[in-house]
């Protein structure tokens, strides 16, 4: 890359990252945003104001897809106008077939997958770094909280999911690889760290199963989350451990996508109803208080009536704190995408509403059970303008509450009133 200076006013060159999609995303961004900072660029918020702009990408769905484009579409003005100089595509489209179309479509400069992130480096003018895994690519340091991979890919093929087409085969991180990055970042001052992983759960490594490693960074870290999770790996001692470790946040995001048999035969999920049931009563059993989420598709070709009766009555038995509810989207080159059996427009929309309200009743009723009650709010996000942060309590309940705290620091406060997606707090 030509490391011509270019800003007339600061010599410095400048980038802007934006990041779509998963939190696997955002933390590749990180990763990408401490090469940059490591070259001597400076971040940058706006796209005119940017040397380099990276479009971090999702394939997931096909309307990922089409916001990108859009930015791609607007890039290309400002790189005619001489206002951006350079555009770096990268994540799950950059893996991808399109990936290639949309360089020459729009003229980009530099296309990356998920596993060639290192390559950024000599793009913007750092010594050639050599891929050992992907994962092993350092995040960022001296923040309040921190992603940490702990692996990529996955060998599930749900019909629906481009993932193990875009990320390729699970590839597992070693033990005392992800336990030196969790000390360094402890050291450095981040109070928080999140596991994460396609499929968290599934990690494993010589006898070791995700529970070993879990344990391990509990006993390093002050706050422990994971996400995201496979029902088929979820092991019973790792709920429990959940429960009994007080430093790991009593959230579980376990995703079921529906409630019939059927529709998960069809799906190939690789679990029944009745065992999926049976894992979130043994989390409610140990983790009394803690807050369970899950993703549903609503919509699948070949979904019946009758199929998405099953999934409104596993909603009630689950009694979700929160769902990310998706329409059925087709992503070219998955099964699904093939299958007969499209549902009507119409009809989706009605079964979409009709899980949202089925999840947001039991999660309001659940979240009006803590009004009165005193909690420990971590502070993930500083207050705003209306003086309100966003925070976290122990069981994973989001809390707006109006403090001075930073992001990273405690603060006690009382519950006075909730809504479906959170709870509403005064500092004591």
């Amino acid at each position: 890359m030509n490391n011509t200076k270019t800003n007339p006013k600061n010599q410095t060159q400048t980038a802007c990252i934006r990041t779509f999609g998963c939190q696997m995303n955002v933390h590749d961004s990180d990763r990408m945003r401490r090469m940059l900072l490591e070259a001597g660029y400076e971040e940058v918020e706006r796209y005119e104001d940017a040397d380099l702009v990276i479009l971090n990408t999702c394939y997931v769905r096909e309307n990922a897809v089409d916001r990108v484009r859009g930015h791609l579409g607007e890039l290309n003005r400002l790189k005619r106008e001489g206002k951006v100089k350079k555009v770096a595509l990268t994540g799950c489209i950059g893996a991808a077939e399109e990936g290639g179309e949309l360089k020459e479509q729009y003229g980009i400069d530099l296309v990356l997958g998920t596993h060639n992130t290192y390559e950024l480096a000599s793009f913007i003018g750092l010594p050639n770094m050599e891929e050992t895994f992907t994962p092993d690519l350092p995040g960022m340091r001296g923040q309040h909280s921190a992603f940490v991979t702990i692996m990529t890919g996955c060998n599930y093929q749900c019909s629906y999911c481009i993932v193990p087409t875009v990320r390729g085969r699970m590839i597992c991180r070693p033990l005392e690889n992800v336990l030196g990055e969790v000390e360094e970042l402890v050291e450095s001052g981040t109070k928080y760290i999140t596991l994460l992983g396609q499929t968290v759960d599934a990690w494993r490594q010589k006898g070791l199963r995700f529970c070993d490693l879990l344990e391990r960074v509990s006993e390093v870290a002050p706050r422990v989350w994971f996400t995201t999770s496979h029902p088929s790996n979820m092991e019973d001692r790792t709920l429990e451990l959940i429960g009994r470790k007080d430093n790991i946040v009593k959230r579980l995001h376990l995703p079921v996508q529906s409630g019939s048999d059927r529709m998960l035969r069809m799906m190939h999920r690789g679990y029944k109803a009745e065992r999926y049931r049976r894992k979130i009563e043994v989390f409610r059993e140990n983790v009394p208080d803690g807050t369970l989420s899950t993703d549903i598709i609503v919509g699948h070709p070949g979904e019946t009536e009758e199929d998405h009766q099953k999934t409104l009555e596993l909603v009630e038995d689950c009694g979700f704190d929160a769902a990310y509810i998706f329409k059925f989207s087709p992503r070219r080159g998955t099964e699904a995408a093939e299958m007969p059996g499209r549902v009507p427009e119409e009809v989706v929309q009605r079964r979409f509403l009709e899980v949202l309200r089925a999840v947001e009743g039991n999660a309001l009723k659940r979240n009006r059970e803590k009004i009165g009650s005193e909690e420990e709010i971590y502070i993930r996000h500083p207050r705003g303008e209306d003086g309100i942060a966003i925070g976290e309590t122990w069981s994973g309940h989001a809390v707006h509450v109006e403090t001075d705290a930073s992001p990273g620091e405690y603060v006690r406060a009382k519950v006075n009133s909730a809504g479906p997606h959170v709870l509403y707090a005064e500092e004591i």
